[in-house]
Parts: structure tokens; sequence; C-alpha cells
């Protein structure tokens, strides 16, 4: 199970927001269903954030949004973003990961 969010930050929120993000990021690496958590900045908008989820299975998917460090950043949204969040839930069809 893959998870792509898009967030467009406000400006003058944006380090905040990296900054909760790089925490969620380690957080994330103790959830033993994450598989792979990133988050990437747009070189053409930089308040525009990607965050890039590969969960073991859907259980593991909701864990994770239910998890309170998760929660938390969330109940700022409406003081660091500029439009809510948007989610794709996906699942892998092909493709390969290089080192």
């Amino acid at each position: 199970m893959y998870l792509l969010a898009t967030l467009d930050a406000n400006p003058h929120s944006r380090p905040c927001l990296l900054a909760a993000l790089d925490q969620l990021v380690e957080y994330s690496r103790s959830e033993p269903g994450t598989l792979q958590y990133e988050v990437l900045t747009d070189l053409e908008n930089e308040n525009r954030i990607i965050v890039f989820e590969h969960y073991a299975d859907a259980a593991a998917m909701q864990a994770h949004l239910d998890s309170a460090p998760l929660q938390a950043l969330v109940a700022n949204f409406g003081r660091d973003l500029s439009a809510p969040p948007t989610l794709v839930r996906m699942t892998r069809r092909n493709g390969f990961l290089r080192e």
C-alpha cells in the first residue's frame, strides 16, 4: 500500500511544517509496517511538499494515520497549509527501485 500526500504550506509556516515532518519521519522508522517514508520538496514551488509513504498493508497504513504524532501534525494543518492536503491511496502495479 502506498500513500501520496501533497501539502501546500503557508510560506510563513513552511520551516515549522518541515521540522514537524522531519520528526514524523523519525517516528515512522519505528513503525513495523512502515516500509518507506519520504518527504520531498517541489523544485518549482518551494511551498509544495510531497510525502511518499509505503506500507506493508492497509492495517499498517491505518495505524500510521491514527498515530498520535501524525494527528498532532494534522491538528496544525489549518495554520500551516494554504489548502487542504491531497491524499492518494495506491497499490503497486509495476516498477523498480535502484539503489
